[in-house]
């Protein structure tokens, strides 16, 4: 199927993406399972009560204790509609955070086309592991998160990388199998799992407030949040979370020339009969 990104290409994405919100959100409550919006789809809820209407996709975030509960339940509950997208369920996946994928659909990257993991109009789901504080300790954990997640863009990196020497690195890291990041990322993830930690983090996500790590109170003190059609949870401090994530003018927009979706995409089959 070929397409135009226009508004309605975009608007079948979103509604997509809140059908599955709204799954994630059952299974979450019938397993007393804590969830919550993050990035720019809680941007999105406080700024504008759901979606910003240029954003293309749905981004959540889980502790690990909740979200190896949800991975244990969902693709029961998901049944043949949905696929839970994870580097144990797809050994092609070279990401280290989870999404979820309607089944029967297509969504072709731009520029990721060498990779051949499933692919279909998603959402992500970001567990957050206990990382150190401060110190020495902190810099090393932080370090190999970068590698691991290195490793696992690097087939992108070796083709599209503009920088000749990085472009080489990236050649380099290639030739690892993709399953030395996987297991990285389970060791990150236990790492520091028997500690209460003040601050967690997403060992495969790269948001520039990553490495410095989020409250674990954002994500164990939450309330509901309008989203759409649709109640959602929300960090209860979300003003301080979206200060932290985007600064104190969070609540204004881009000039206009900057309200484009976030991804590119060569090929999209909404699956409709």
């Amino acid at each position: 199927m070929s397409f135009e990104y226009n508004d309605d290409v975009l608007k079948k994405i979103q509604n997509i993406e809140l059908e599955m919100l709204k799954e994630v959100d059952r299974i979450c409550r019938k397993y007393s399972i804590v969830y919550e919006l993050d990035g720019g789809t809680l941007l999105g809820a406080v700024r504008y009560g759901g979606f910003i209407p240029w954003d293309d996709d749905i981004d959540i975030r889980m502790l690990r204790k909740d979200y190896d509960r949800f991975c244990d339940v969902c693709q029961d509950e998901f049944g043949d509609k949905y696929f839970l997208q994870t580097y144990h369920t797809d050994p092609e996946y070279r990401w280290g955070y989870g999404r979820v994928l309607k089944n029967n659909t297509e969504y072709c990257r731009a520029d990721h086309e060498m990779i051949n993991s499933r692919n279909g109009i998603f959402l992500d789901i970001f567990p957050c592991d206990n990382m150190p504080e401060k110190g020495v300790q902190k810099q090393i954990y932080n370090f190999r998160c970068y590698i691991a997640r290195k490793i696992g863009y690097s087939v992108v990196g070796a083709i599209y990388e503009k920088n000749y020497a990085k472009r080489m690195v990236y050649r380099v890291l290639s030739l690892i199998p993709i399953k030395v990041a996987a297991n990285e990322f389970d060791r990150l993830a236990s790492k520091y799992n028997n500690k209460q930690t003040k601050y967690v983090r997403t060992p495969g996500w790269h948001w520039k407030q990553e490495s410095k790590g989020y409250l674990r109170s954002w994500l164990t003190e939450y309330k509901e949040i309008k989203f759409e059609d649709m109640v959602a949870y929300a960090p209860k401090d979300t003003d301080g979370f979206l200060r932290y994530m985007y600064g104190d003018d969070y609540m204004t927009p881009p000039p206009e020339n900057e309200r484009n979706p976030q991804h590119t995409a060569t090929m999209i089959d909404f699956g409709e009969e």
